[in-house]
């Protein structure tokens, strides 16, 4: 019994502290708020600075970003234009190894669509990341033509396409 009075004294106790702490804090104080200017200045200063150094390292990661990609397209563009090329010329002149030059093809087509798609983030700027995906997907569409053995037409229907984007993916690339 002993120890539900003493739990219940402990209890009223702590009610009674927690109760003047809440009529201590409650008081109203009077007067006019002022502004610490020389404190204003030194947060206001802060925030600038901070605000400064992120856009600053927002542009930097952009900036890293489509190099990244521009490199891609670079370093990846010229073997599967070429790869294309070749199966142009033996298809042209029906070559005996026609076959394994489409298949060289489309595997070098979609290599540099996956490159240029594995440098893709969120931190390429759009007006670099916008015409690398359309060229990438013009990448895929001209290698499924060739799975699929499309028609000449429909082939060079997609040349044109593909030639344009190529160089829009290029000139997005100028500044990187």
């Amino acid at each position: 019994m002993r120890r539900f009075e003493r739990a219940s004294l402990a209890a009223a106790v702590t009610a009674l502290v927690a109760g003047g702490f809440l009529a201590a804090c409650s008081n109203t104080v009077t007067g006019t708020a002022e502004v610490n200017r020389s404190e204003l200045q030194l947060y206001t200063s802060e925030v600038q600075s901070s605000s400064a150094a992120a856009s600053s390292s927002r542009a930097a990661a952009a900036s890293a970003a489509a190099t990244d990609v521009c490199e891609a397209l670079r370093d990846n563009n010229n073997p599967a234009v070429d790869a294309f090329n070749a199966y142009i010329d033996a298809s042209d002149s029906k070559a005996p190894d026609l076959e394994p030059k489409k298949q060289a093809a489309m595997t070098a087509l979609r290599n540099t669509a996956d490159m240029i798609d594995g440098e893709l983030n969120p931190d390429v700027p759009n007006d670099v990341s916008t015409p690398m995906r359309t060229y990438r997907d013009n990448l895929r569409s001209l290698a499924d033509l060739l799975e699929r053995n499309a028609s000449v037409d429909e082939v060079n229907g997609q040349i044109d396409t593909f030639n344009a984007d190529k160089d829009a993916a290029f000139d997005s690339c100028d500044g990187y």
